[in-house]
């Protein structure tokens, strides 16, 4: 069945709920999201990108840069607002980071987050130029800072993200759309997951940006 169109907080800039892989869509003036083309089981329509950033700015932030796929990556490219400044990343398992080599290779943009604990099942390759810690906030344009959120349990490096301006939370894989979140042992662990889902409760939070939906 097709889901409902929807429309950001308030009724602003309406949008769709439809996952389509490489169509730009705008949540919000400071908000894009990119679906990347990997589809399955685990990853519902595919991999979500966000595109963050002040509007009209020529300074752009990008959020989950996905899998290490060309089309992906070439789709990225293009729906950029403006330069690629930053890239973030929620966590390290291989449908979110891999394509930062390729993104930061085309765009010279440095990577930011963490790397997990444990290799099993990681992006092994992603190593950033800026290590984040929880409570961390980045200033990225005039009127859009991301709080850093740390929020282990999927995975021991899973960072949410925060946009002040919008009581947005860009939930990663913390929190998903339609589907429970997968915890794999050892990286993963529920009693940590749990701990880090009561904690959310005391953020006063508009609306959530999940990395997939099903």
């Amino acid at each position: 069945m097709p889901r409902p169109a929807a429309s950001t907080p308030r009724g602003r800039a309406p949008t769709s709920a439809e996952l389509a892989p490489g169509v730009p869509v705008w949540l919000s003036p400071r908000v894009l999201r990119v679906t990347a083309p990997n589809g399955s089981m685990m990853t519902g329509p595919g991999t979500n990108a966000y595109f963050i950033g002040a509007p009209g700015a020529d300074d752009w932030t990008l959020l989950d840069p996905g899998p290490d796929d060309d089309l992906h990556v070439q789709a990225l490219i293009a729906a950029a607002p403006g330069k690629v400044t930053r890239i973030l990343v929620t966590h390290t398992h291989k449908d979110h980071s891999p394509a930062c080599a390729a993104i930061k290779l085309a765009t010279g943009a440095p990577s930011f987050g963490q790397v997990a604990a444990h290799p099993e099942w990681q992006d092994t390759d992603f190593q950033p130029d800026h290590a984040l810690s929880d409570g961390d906030r980045l200033a990225i344009g005039p009127g859009v800072t991301l709080r850093v959120i740390h929020t282990p349990g999927h995975a021991s490096n899973h960072l949410c993200y925060l946009l002040e301006e919008e009581k947005l939370l860009f939930t990663g894989d913390h929190l998903m759309q339609g589907s429970t979140v997968v915890i794999n042992p050892p990286d993963g662990n529920m009693a940590v997951y749990l701990a880090s889902l009561r904690r959310l409760l005391n953020e006063d939070l508009d609306w959530l940006a999940p990395a997939m939906a099903s």
